[in-house]
């Protein structure tokens, strides 16, 4: 095959494994494998390779001739013998070198000669089998072929971005993979969705760019006209239902937080003495005695602030979601104060004042 064919198969081959495995590309684990993708036809003196290393490539042709070690498991073994340190320090240019050269092999069959890839074995290996269906170097087939390899590459260059499932989701824009592909990456960067949603309670159709802040029930919790609502499937557990979502990437995030003992205290002095120089959301679990209990186990569907007989959750809540349940006093629990930051954002100064815990209410006192 023409030099051109093998770059276009190596690239074609390098691109679609990014678009599969999700590996990122760069200039150089790119430029490895199309030059090494040249590297099986150091047989050859007069090939691309062979010329400039000509002290190889001309005892490799008179003792072996033309696709026979350097086109073998044997000289692939060979090469990832020779290339196994960068397996260590730099994975993708390993695999790069490997890959570029066994593309190389790979097209070869398609030659009609084939290669002889279980060398000394005389087995020759072609695909397909028909020799009409093959291809003869230079020829017309070849040149097609290669036109095909370009367009190809070009196809696959922005799935290669994505990733397979990224361009699926792309694609189909469903909320499953958008939901999916979250929860395996949050935490690393900020994380937008592209949505189109309907509200369950008012039917409202809703269409937004809104940021995720984490995970519920399955379904997403996003800011939406600056408050917390979740996304998801199911009518009871989410507030809207999505008809089209994609998940976008932002910037990298940086997630700072600080667990507050509870005991003792009132949702009130976290609010009043929580000093902080940067935005923040609460999360955790307090268990609480109230005059009236109210039995909200029944309700389902996401908010900020879940109250439930003796136990109140908090789930990505702030100050503002707090304000009918400042004086529910916790009997234990904590909550962790939830910072996240951006690249160049000043570092998060937090501090409480030394006041003494509030007064715990006498039918507390034995339960302390």
């Amino acid at each position: 095959m023409l030099a051109a064919t093998h770059a276009g198969f190596a690239t074609a081959l390098y691109l679609g494994g990014a678009a599969v495995f999700e590996y990122p590309t760069d200039p150089v684990s790119w430029g490895l494998a199309v030059f090494f993708s040249f590297m099986p036809d150091i047989d050859i003196p007069t090939s691309r390779v062979g010329r400039p290393l000509f002290f190889l490539s001309v005892p490799l042709e008179k003792r072996f001739g033309h696709r026979t070690i350097t086109h073998s498991i044997i000289g692939v073994a060979i090469l990832a013998l020779l290339a196994s340190p960068l397996y260590f320090f730099f994975p993708l240019c390993f695999w790069s070198i490997v890959g570029g050269y066994w593309s190389h092999i790979q097209i070869d069959m398609a030659n009609i000669r084939g290669v002889d890839l279980f060398w000394p074995s005389p087995i020759r290996v072609v695909m397909p089998g028909k020799m009409k269906y093959r291809l003869e170097v230079g020829s017309k087939a070849e040149m097609i072929v290669m036109c095909a390899l370009l367009v190809f590459c070009v196809g696959l260059y922005p799935l290669s971005g994505l990733g397979l499932r990224g361009g699926l989701h792309q694609l189909l824009k469903d909320f499953d993979i958008a939901y999916d592909e979250y929860v395996e990456v949050q935490g690393l960067n900020w994380y937008t969705l592209e949505l189109k949603a309907i509200d369950n309670l008012t039917l409202e159709h809703i269409e937004c760019n809104c940021p995720v802040l984490g995970a519920w029930q399955s379904g997403l919790i996003v800011e939406h006209n600056g408050k917390a609502r979740s996304v998801g499937k199911s009518q009871i557990q989410h507030n809207l239902y999505p008809v089209n979502a994609v998940l976008i990437e932002g910037e990298p995030l940086r997630v700072i937080s600080q667990r507050v003992d509870m005991k003792g205290r009132s949702l009130h002095w976290l609010v009043e003495n929580l000093k902080a120089n940067h935005g923040y959301y609460l999360l955790g679990e307090l268990y609480v005695d109230a005059d009236k209990v109210v039995n909200v186990s029944q309700i389902e569907a996401y908010h900020p602030v879940i109250w439930g007989g003796d136990k109140v959750r908090l789930h990505y809540a702030r100050a503002e979601d707090l304000r009918d349940h400042l004086n529910l006093t916790a009997i234990r629990g904590e909550v962790v104060v939830q910072f996240w930051l951006r690249p160049g954002d000043r570092m998060v100064e937090l501090s409480f004042p030394k006041v003494e815990k509030e007064k715990t209410p006498s039918v507390l006192e034995g339960m302390f």
